[in-house]
């Protein structure tokens, strides 16, 4: 009997420990509960605002006093049209600042305007005077063109002897290059003078450093004459653009380039049409 008896107290004791635990779970969360509701509570209360202690004891106002509130903000249209002609007369009596700001600023403007007119009369005057003085420049360089044909004689641009000459159609000896070649021009030794003269009447076109002729003299003598004057002396006696009479000195022999320093001093003197080479021979040989 004794062992049936600790049997069942062995079987029940399970259930008993549970519920025993269950109970103390439950309880434990309901004191956990019950301890964090007032805590909440007392927090509650010192964060709580008395409306009425804080702005007052106000009354509600009535749906029907509202209306009437409303009824009041209502704008006629008789209240439109007086508000519009109150600002009409006040903009016409009394100007405001910004009408005069704008008035202010049209008057500088029509200013602004006048003066361009002038500035605008004044740059017509300069470009008309600018015009002129072109027409009078243009009209200048037609009296100064020239004229040359193969028939015009021409003179020596210096006394001497020709220690190279032209050659077109065969071949001739150079003896700085040592080979034989054609030549385009006839180089002149002076005898006494090495002062260079033109040969025409013409224009300066060009002068230039060449590397084979030197210190290079080009005139123009109108319908495509040219003639070539190398060999000079760096202080030549003209410049660019001048019109040079026939017989004027141009220029000084100077020493030779390496491309003919055999020949010794000389001008070299070229004579082209059309920017082809022509025997100046031929036209040396022409009578006035």
């Amino acid at each position: 009997m004794k062992n049936k008896f600790w049997t069942y107290l062995n079987k029940k004791g399970y259930y008993v420990i549970l519920l025993l635990c269950i109970l103390t779970v439950i309880g434990t969360t309901t004191f956990i509960t019950n301890h964090n509701m007032h805590i909440l509570n007392k927090i509650n209360e010192q964060n709580s605002i008395d409306l009425d202690e804080e702005f007052g004891d106000y009354d509600l106002e009535n749906v029907g006093t509202i209306n009437a509130y409303q009824n009041d903000l209502d704008i006629t249209t008789e209240d439109i049209e007086g508000a519009g002609s109150v600002i009409a007369e006040n903009s016409d009596t009394n100007q405001s600042p910004e009408n005069n700001e704008d008035k202010s600023i049209e008057t500088k403007k029509e200013e602004i305007e006048q003066d361009i007119i002038v500035v605008s009369s004044n740059k017509n005057n300069e470009d008309t005077e600018r015009e002129k003085q072109e027409t009078e420049e243009e009209a200048k360089e037609v009296e100064e063109t020239f004229s040359f044909n193969e028939n015009t004689a021409i003179i020596w641009p210096i006394s001497g002897q020709i220690v190279m000459d032209y050659s077109s159609d065969k071949l001739i000896f150079d003896k700085t290059l040592e080979q034989y070649r054609v030549h385009p021009a006839i180089c002149i030794k002076p005898s006494e003078d090495t002062n260079v003269k033109a040969v025409a009447r013409g224009k300066v076109e060009m002068i230039k450093n060449d590397p084979e002729t030197g210190i290079t003299v080009i005139l123009n003598h109108g319908d495509g004459w040219r003639t070539i004057y190398g060999q000079l002396q760096k202080n030549v006696s003209v410049k660019q653009n001048d019109i040079v009479e026939q017989g004027q000195i141009i220029g000084e022999i100077g020493s030779p380039t390496k491309y003919s320093i055999l020949l010794g001093e000389h001008v070299y003197f070229q004579v082209t049409k059309d920017n082809k080479p022509v025997n100046p021979k031929e036209l040396l040989n022409n009578k006035n």
